[in-house]
C-alpha cells in the first residue's frame, strides 16, 4: 500500500512532565540508596506497596525497621525539601509501618521513619540524611 507511515502523536505537556517527574524520581531514589547503603544500612525493598500507602525504599539498620521517604529537587543551592512532607503523608508513613510491622516478616521489631532530601543538579547528587526525622 502506498501513502505515509503514521506517527505517533506527541505526549502531552502534562504527559511529559509526568515522565520527567517520574524519571527524576527514580533517579533520586537510587542515589538515596547508595547513600543509606555506604552508611551501613541494608536496602531491603525500593517502592513498597502496603494497604496504608507507598514506601520509597525499606531499609534496616541495627536491627530497626526503617521506612525511608525520598525527596528531591533540581537546584543547587534549594533548601533541602524536607518540607514538603506534611501530617498526611506523615500520618501514611506511620500507618504503613505499623501495617508493615504487623506482617509476619517483620512482627515484633520496632520501626522508625527517616526523610532522605536528593540535589540533583549538575554535578553529583546531595543526599541529606535525616533518621527519625518524622
Amino acid at each position: 500500500m502506498g501513502g505515509r507511515e503514521a506517527t505517533p502523536p506527541e505526549p502531552s505537556d502534562r504527559a511529559r512532565r509526568g515522565l520527567l517527574a517520574r524519571l527524576f524520581g527514580t533517579k533520586a531514589e537510587r542515589a538515596a540508596a547508595r547513600e543509606l547503603k555506604a552508611r551501613g544500612y541494608r536496602l531491603l525493598a525500593r517502592n513498597v506497596r502496603t494497604p496504608r500507602g507507598e514506601v520509597d525504599l525499606l531499609a534496616e539498620e541495627g536491627g530497626m525497621l526503617v521506612l525511608v521517604e525520598v525527596k528531591s529537587t533540581g537546584r543547587a543551592g534549594a533548601a533541602p525539601p524536607f518540607d514538603r512532607v506534611g501530617p498526611e503523608e506523615r500520618r501514611r508513613l506511620e500507618a504503613a509501618g505499623r501495617w508493615l510491622c504487623a506482617q509476619a516478616a517483620f512482627r515484633g521489631r520496632g520501626f522508625r521513619l527517616d526523610l532522605v532530601a536528593v540535589t540533583l543538579d549538575r554535578g553529583a547528587p546531595i543526599v541529606t540524611i535525616r533518621p527519625d526525622a518524622l
